[in-house]
């Protein structure tokens, strides 16, 4: 089962966000800080996905995902009230893999962290493949 961490520091969001997320299938987390989901990120290495508000006290979203991405590559979905073209263009540079301008509907969130969570594993194992394929021609056997 995949985890995913919310956080986002309206809590009727968060619950709202973490309810659906888990009658879909998934495993839930929330934070309602910046400190606490840069934290539960580092200490839960089971974590398949991070929707991260910009928003949020202690430390900003934008600093969060900088944060993480020094020991994670794990997908970030960015959920903000900021619907310029700027700051979109600037979080995906900065790691987000989508952004998605609140108010939103929790269907398209939801298809967003299928395809998001799709893309990942598919790169996941390709990766596992071409570790897989260097040690057999290491080892001598036929790729």
């Amino acid at each position: 089962m995949k985890k995913i961490l919310t956080a986002e520091d309206d809590r009727e969001i968060n619950r709202l966000i973490c309810e659906y997320l888990a009658s879909q299938g998934y495993d839930t987390l929330s934070a309602l800080n910046g400190l606490d989901a840069v934290r539960m990120v580092r200490e839960q290495e089971d974590i398949s996905l991070l929707i991260l508000d910009l928003m949020l006290p202690f430390q900003s979203g934008d600093m969060v995902l900088t944060k993480i991405r020094e020991f994670t590559d794990i997908p970030v979905i960015v959920v903000s009230a900021k619907s310029d073209t700027r700051s979109k263009i600037d979080l995906i540079r900065m790691g987000a893999d989508d952004y998605l301008t609140k108010p939103f509907d929790l269907d398209e969130l939801l298809v967003r962290v299928e395809a998001v969570l799709r893309r990942y594993d598919a790169k996941s194992a390709q990766g596992a493949h071409a570790a897989k394929s260097a040690e057999a021609v290491v080892k001598g056997e036929p790729v």
